[in-house]
């Protein structure tokens, strides 16, 4: 009697045309699944990159509290996710609103300033005639047109105010979406802090990666977002904070212009004297030379040495990344994304930087043989 077992279908991995047209089409489904995916994600992108980053940031906080709650992982991400809110999310959100009100304030005080005087009167009545004379007689091909001076400089108020304007209708007109971007984010924050170890073995265990590598760059990325991102940005605030006493003292309008002060404390080298060096001027040429000589000195010994102390103390772990490359992340970052790019820049030069030591170390036999060499020398 004949048996009349069926036959088993081939699995796919039985033969060898059909495992690669397996794996042509499971290559297929899954590019096609992370398309939409990011589809669903992509307007929530920033929200999800900002929650993980301020998550990294947080994460110590979080595991002590872990232990000392008796391993409660709800609670204490809880805690320091309300702890999140209260120390960056509630006073940022004022700074913002604050900012575009006083910026608008002080572009409007220029602007009628602007108009109210004859700037080629005040020119020739003030301190700044000899320099001008100065620069007429030593530097020829310069035209300075008083008239053409202050066409500029309400110009550049009214299109300053218009900006501000603008921002401010966009604010008001998306409160509602902002609302909830924001209530995501606490969301996510205390997503990212309960199952943050749970995520990074799920991503570790998917790449196609030796476990060295993944630690490698993983290790990386958080040494930047901790120190790098967190250390200047630190800094970068209480020069703001400070260099707004200043500010205060001698009459300027603090909030806006320390703002500007502390977003200009990221940029190496010139940093806050982008800032406090024209106010000064200012001070010398249109106000009384005595606060401008204070608020020299004030920024020289003071906001300045902010930088110079707490810097290497913040930003002992990140030494290895040059302040060069961190000022060009920055300023490519600000260019490709915005405000964002100030945090987005470092991170993506740290994963560029990560990625090309992986390389060098997975092919150094290859890179190191005496016929690549040649071949790179064009060498018989």
């Amino acid at each position: 009697m004949m048996n009349s077992t069926p036959e088993t279908p081939d699995t796919p991995t039985s033969q060898p045309h059909a495992s690669k047209i397996f794996a042509y089409f499971m290559f297929f489904f899954l590019v096609v699944a992370f398309f939409f995916g990011f589809v669903l994600v992509e307007p929530f992108m920033h929200t999800i990159i900002l929650s993980a980053i301020l998550a990294i940031i947080f994460s110590p906080l979080n595991s002590r509290l872990f232990t000392q709650l008796g391993e409660r992982a709800n609670l204490a991400a809880g805690l320091t996710s309300a702890l999140v809110v209260v120390l960056i999310l509630l006073p940022t959100a004022f700074l913002v609103w604050g900012l575009i009100t006083e910026g608008m304030h002080s572009m409007l005080t220029i602007r009628a300033w602007a108009d109210r005087n004859d700037f080629a009167e005040i020119l020739r009545s003030h301190r700044l005639d000899p320099l001008l004379n100065w620069a007429r007689e030593s530097l020829p091909f310069i035209t300075l047109d008083e008239a053409a001076i202050q066409a500029k400089l309400l110009n550049m108020t009214r299109n300053f105010t218009q900006s501000m304007l603008d921002a401010s209708a966009t604010l008001v007109g998306n409160m509602a979406k902002l609302v909830l971007r924001f209530f995501l984010m606490i969301f996510m924050i205390f997503y990212f802090l309960r199952e943050g170890r749970g995520i990074v073995n799920k991503i570790k265990y998917l790449a196609p990666l030796r476990t060295h590598q993944e630690d490698i760059i993983i290790e990386s990325l958080q040494r930047v977002s901790r120190a790098v991102l967190l250390g200047s940005l630190s800094i970068a605030v209480l020069q703001g904070l400070v260099g707004s006493i200043g500010l205060w003292i001698v009459g300027i309008p603090p909030l806006f212009w320390g703002t500007m002060m502390g977003l200009a404390a990221l940029i190496p080298i010139v940093g806050t004297g982008l800032i406090w060096i024209p106010a000064a001027a200012y001070l010398y040429f249109f106000g009384e030379w005595h606060l401008a000589v204070f608020f020299v000195l004030f920024n020289v010994v003071i906001v300045t040495n902010i930088d110079t102390i707490l810097r290497p103390m913040l930003m002992r772990k990140a030494a290895q990344v040059s302040p060069f490359y961190i000022f060009l992340a920055i300023l490519g970052g600000i260019h490709a994304f915005g405000a964002l790019g100030i945090i987005y820049g470092p991170l993506i030069l740290t994963f560029l930087m990560v990625m090309i030591k992986i390389y060098g170390e997975e092919y150094k036999d290859v890179l190191t043989s005496r016929s690549a060499y040649r071949e790179y020398r064009n060498e018989p």
